[in-house]
């Protein structure tokens, strides 16, 4: 192999691990697929744009959106997708923020676009974790503490005015 094709590769692998969320087992490979189809149930969003291959990109919103299988993703793990994306069963938002992957349209919006989630499954009795929210506490956890988290609040501007966070342990 020559030098440049080395150093291609060694590029594309750095940039690709970069990508990857940390806590994965072994990443899936993702799959495109246009925005009308249904999201596999285990599966997320992380990517929206237009494609010809789906049709007519004259709407408003992208035709066309990048799933990733969580299946692989272990317990306490964690992974990034878009928050139009289902979550799937057993993980848990811990934060919000923004990237242009993840506008489902042209426009803007005064709310980030991606979640950080974590898999709560499969941790034993007596871990710790911080997720949003303060409602939805996961069967099988109790509530540690409540607190406020810029991290966790949907709109991108100012300081949160209640608590929206809360450290959960496993019971």
């Amino acid at each position: 192999m020559n030098w440049y094709r080395r150093v291609g590769v060694a590029l594309t692998a750095s940039l690709l691990g970069g990508l990857m969320a940390s806590g994965t087992a072994g990443a899936a490979t993702p799959k495109d697929v246009c925005g009308w189809t249904s999201t596999p149930v285990g599966w997320v969003e992380v990517k929206y744009w237009d494609s010809s291959r789906c049709g007519s990109t004259g709407g408003g919103m992208y035709n066309t959106k990048r799933i990733t299988d969580t299946s692989d993703v272990a317990a306490g793990g964690t992974v990034s997708a878009c928050t139009y994306s289902p979550i799937p069963s057993g993980f848990h938002i811990t934060r919000y923020s923004s990237v242009s992957d993840c506008n489902r349209s042209r426009g803007t919006s005064d709310y980030h676009n991606r979640v950080g989630l974590v898999n709560l499954a499969g941790l034993p009795k007596g871990t710790t974790k911080t997720i949003c929210g303060l409602f939805e506490v996961p069967a099988g956890w109790t509530v540690h503490s409540r607190s406020k988290s810029v991290d966790c609040q949907q709109y991108k501007y100012g300081y949160p005015s209640n608590d929206n966070t809360m450290t959960i342990r496993k019971s």
